[in-house]
């Protein structure tokens, strides 16, 4: 999990912008989440995106958050686990589109 700051903004204008600065993924506003991932169906590929617009505040999540999910669910947890790096190295790149896209 991961918390910074830009300048506000219209939540409708930042999806179209992380639209058009990851065509290569999936940008999902379902259920009222926002999530970019890397295909339909993925447990390591998946970046939550928690917004407040009107003050600027954004909030990164994966699936490394959910500790108490990866301890119950053994053999998920387990995997998930084995790809932490892949993981980190994907809302990394998230995060740095985000701050290049806002400034």
């Amino acid at each position: 999990m991961q918390n910074f700051n830009v300048k506000p903004f219209t939540k409708n204008e930042f999806i179209e912008e992380l639209r058009k600065k990851f065509p290569q993924y999936k940008v999902q506003t379902s259920l009222g989440a926002l999530q970019v991932r890397k295909s339909g169906f993925t447990l390591t590929g998946n970046v939550k995106i928690d917004t407040n617009p009107d003050t600027g505040k954004i909030t990164t999540t994966t699936q490394l958050d959910s500790m108490p999910f990866l301890i119950i669910m053994l053999p998920i947890g387990l995997y998930v686990w084995s790809k932490k790096q892949k993981i980190k190295d994907f809302e990394s790149e998230v995060i740095e589109g985000i701050k290049a896209m806002m400034n």
